[in-house]
Order: structure tokens, then sequence, then C-alpha cells
């Protein structure tokens, strides 16, 4: 790709934006504080590039690590023309920085969050183009499986919704209904995490997919979650919880899954 410089960017210039951003992540993550813009002379000294490529670089390096499934700058939104080049670049350093990955599921801020979350709902994200080298950078890392092991994400994600689903009751003038939500335990279906009622007062066995990362994060279905939707599709349902420690979104899933 070639730069406002007139020169392309090449493999030492994509590992220097690429890791200067990488770093800014991990601070953020661990609540420390950084100067942007000492950042961004940096990267303009040593690669040359001025301003705008740069920019629209970080945008592609947020789009990258949005499909893997991390979460990102925020003033740094995503640009979804990234190539193979920055991927690989991408890889690289977070191959490089397995403290940013348990990071990007556990960091510092997490444990001074509230106990549940205030949740806002969302529309589902239109499904993102998957080639086979980006489908291996998502296994390789597999943030949902990471995620989905950190008992304490898992545990936030589902207090939160636990939350809203009783302020949904009781907004809508059930909170008897409300007052029965609870997180599953012993004795419930096998793969579910939360029991919910619709206004019908039918139970509705939600899976909670909790995530720091944006709302194109993948995941997946465990075998007991699978087996549970094959089961009882009438009755079960996902909320995809994104974005936990930012804007706290989420949307709603269903089957039959396309």
């Amino acid at each position: 790709m070639i730069g406002e410089s007139g020169r392309e960017w090449t493999g030492a210039d994509l590992a220097v934006v690429v890791g200067d951003y990488v770093s800014q992540l991990e601070k953020t993550l661990a609540g420390k504080p950084f100067d942007r813009a000492t950042h961004d002379r940096t990267v303009r000294f040593v690669t040359g590039k001025s301003d705008m490529p740069i920019t629209w670089k970080q945008g592609e390096i947020s789009a990258v690590l949005s499909l893997i499934g991390l979460p990102i700058l925020k003033d740094m939104p995503p640009r979804w023309s990234y190539d193979e080049a920055l991927l690989d670049a991408v890889e690289d350093q977070l191959a490089m920085k397995p403290t940013l990955l348990a990071s990007a599921v556990r960091p510092a801020a997490l444990f001074t969050a509230p106990s549940a979350i205030p949740l806002i709902e969302a529309a589902p994200p239109k499904p993102m183009p998957m080639d086979d080298r980006l489908i291996r950078a998502i296994q390789r890392f597999d943030m949902s499986g990471r995620e989905a092991d950190d008992r304490f994400l898992k545990g936030l994600g589902v207090a939160s919704v636990v939350a809203h689903e009783a302020r949904r009751l009781s907004d809508r003038g059930r909170p008897d209904l409300a007052g029965r939500i609870r997180p599953a335990r012993d004795g419930d279906a096998e793969g579910c995490d939360v029991i919910s009622f619709g206004l019908d007062e039918i139970p509705r066995l939600l899976v909670v997919k909790a995530t720091l990362a944006g709302e194109v994060a993948p995941f997946g279905l465990s075998h007991a979650e699978f087996e549970l939707a094959k089961a009882q599709p009438s009755a079960f349902r996902i909320r995809r919880v994104y974005d936990l420690l930012g804007e706290a979104r989420f949307y709603r899933m269903k089957p039959p899954f396309h």
C-alpha cells in the first residue's frame, strides 16, 4: 500500500506502527497514563509518514484487532480496508505479547467494576467477510475461548444480564417475573447461564457471551450450549455482551442460526 509520503509501507514500518498501537493498548488496559502525542511523534519520525496515513493505518489495526476479538483504542475507529501484510504484522505483535492477551480478557479495570454493569441493547452486527487467513488468526489466539474460561469475566456478564432482564420485566409491569430472574445453578439445563422469562411467563434459557472487545468479536457455542439449542430451540437465547468496560452493549440471538 502506498502512503501519503509516496513510499510503500514496508514490513519495518508496519512493525513500528503496530507495535506502538499495541503499546498504547497495553497501557490503556492496565489503567496507566500515556501521552498520545509522544507516541504519534515517534511513529512519524521512525516511519517518515505524515499524520493522515498513520491515522488510516491505526484504523486498519483497530479493524484487525476487532475481528480477532481484542479491545481497541477508542479514538482509533476501525477501517476495514486492511491487507494481509498488516494482518501478518498484527499477528507477529500479538504472538510476542501473551500478557496483552490475558489483560484483554481480565484487565486491571475489571476488578474495580461494579458487580453488574447497566447494558444498552443494540442490533446484531452485519456478518463480516471471513477468509481462511483471518480465520487462522482468530483460531490462533482464540480470544473467545479465553473469555469463556475466565470465570470473573463470565460472572460479570451474567450478573449484568440478570440485572438487565429484571429491569426489562419490571419496566413492563411484571415485577413478579423480574424477581424470578436468576443465574443458572445445579439442576438447571446444562449450557444455560441465566433463567429468564418472556412477558408470556414462558421461561427463557439464556447463554451469556461476554467480551471487552467490540460487536464484531467472534464467539462460539460450547458442546453443551449447542445441544441445548437443539433440544430447546424455542427457549434458547444468546445474549452477546460486548465492550463491557466501555459502552457496555448487548445484542440478542436465537435459533435458527444461519
